[in-house]
């Protein structure tokens, strides 16, 4: 929240100026209230654009009755939970508890309230009952403090707000399709890799088609049984000794987790880790030995490149997936894993194709950080023309 108020702006309590309305969800017990063509907004529906026009759920004319009018034009803010997501209602419509509703007012530019509960978000953080889910209720809500110029600036700001934001997430939608089309190019390097097309020098006529089980050592993970084998870790990714104890982990997205006692599923270093258990066929490679649960096979090649082993994986998680069965969830066998066919070219080839695609794929890596830097700092400037707008400093530009 703005520290002065700009010169010539007026502060009051929203609640003085506004009528706020705190929806409520009709009985979920009657089915004939639900699924109509009027907009009944959850917080899941907030953030997603600035207006709402279709919500997830919706309310026949019955369920309607039942819950608190919202007329279009209001301005929908979440003070449960993820405190300060909001959306502008387009038509009539209603919204359940955890959102508190800023009904339009004509003397106001409910786009500039849109606007003004994102500089406000702090204050809703330090307002909120310090619960296990921060809790915003009503009555704190329209204490909220609402700084504001008279309508004719208040359009003039949501209006450049709207322009140079759009400017903005034109230029985030651009770096994210070039984010896309940089994987697409890494997967075009992976394929002409593999079809013998990568180098001028390679040639798959003289290549041989193996099996993995004829060429790497493979090891299905094994998951030690009791808790009491364990070591819990906060933050180290399943891949690090902890205190001489060897890391354990079943999936990528596990905590980490570290062997107390021996265990003879140990995954070395350099070896490629395996989804077996959904998610079917997500590879790793390992920094550090490891052990490993049975979500997981390791493989290393034997007197082969090993990345060029962790290349083709690379793009064999469709492949693995078709071949996935079970209910509960998705599994392969190690027959599987064993007789999935690889093309081998001599490994002098080998070590040039794996030069050339760690050479294209560093300047991929490269230029998608450069990427993703970008888009920090488009989202960082929305946030400083924010406080610009509301502290005055855009007048001049307005």
């Amino acid at each position: 929240m703005m520290n002065k108020i700009p010169k010539g702006w007026e502060v009051k309590k929203l609640g003085e100026i506004f009528n706020i309305v705190t929806g409520k969800t009709p009985s979920k017990k009657i089915r004939e209230y639900f699924n109509g063509n009027i907009p009944f907004v959850k917080p899941s529906d907030l953030d997603l654009s600035d207006y709402i026009e279709n919500s997830e759920d919706t309310l026949t004319q019955d369920g309607f009755k039942k819950a608190p009018f919202i007329p279009k034009n209001s301005v929908l803010v979440s003070c449960i939970g993820n405190l300060g997501k909001k959306a502008i209602l387009k038509q009539n419509g209603s919204c359940n508890q955890q959102i508190n509703a800023i009904l339009p007012n004509s003397n106001f530019d409910m786009k500039f309230v849109f606007y003004y509960i994102d500089i406000i978000k702090p204050w809703m953080k330090q307002s909120a009952s310090a619960t296990t889910i921060s809790i915003l209720n009503k009555s704190r809500f329209e204490q909220m403090p609402f700084i504001y110029p008279n309508l004719v600036e208040q359009k003039a700001i949501a209006d450049k707000l709207d322009d140079s934001f759009a400017k903005i997430e034109n230029a985030i939608t651009n770096l994210i399709n070039a984010k896309e089309n940089l994987k697409l190019y890494k997967q075009s390097v992976l394929k002409s890799a593999f079809n013998g097309d990568l180098l001028p020098n390679t040639s798959p006529t003289h290549w041989e088609v193996k099996k993995l089980g004829e060429i790497c050592e493979i090891t299905m993970g094994q998951s030690p049984k009791g808790e009491n084998v364990f070591e819990n870790s906060q933050s180290l990714n399943g891949l690090e000794f902890h205190q001489g104890k060897i890391c354990f982990t079943d999936k990528f997205i596990s905590k980490s987790k570290f062997i107390t006692s021996d265990i003879r599923k140990i995954a070395e270093v350099g070896s490629i880790l395996l989804c077996v258990r959904a998610p079917v066929g997500v590879i790793n490679l390992t920094e550090r030995k490891i052990a490993i649960g049975r979500g997981l096979c390791a493989l290393k090649a034997n007197n082969q490149n090993n990345n060029f082993l962790y290349y083709y994986l690379l793009g064999l998680k469709q492949y693995f997936e078709s071949k996935a069965t079970g209910s509960t969830f998705s599994a392969i066998t190690l027959n599987i894993v064993k007789n999935c066919e690889i093309p081998l070219p001599p490994l002098s080839e080998q070590n040039l194709i794996v030069a050339e695609i760690d050479r294209r794929f560093a300047i991929v890596d490269k230029t998608l950080n450069l990427i993703d830097k970008s888009i920090q700092n488009a989202k960082n400037l929305k946030q400083s023309i924010l406080k610009k707008a509301f502290s005055g400093e855009l007048r001049s530009e307005i």
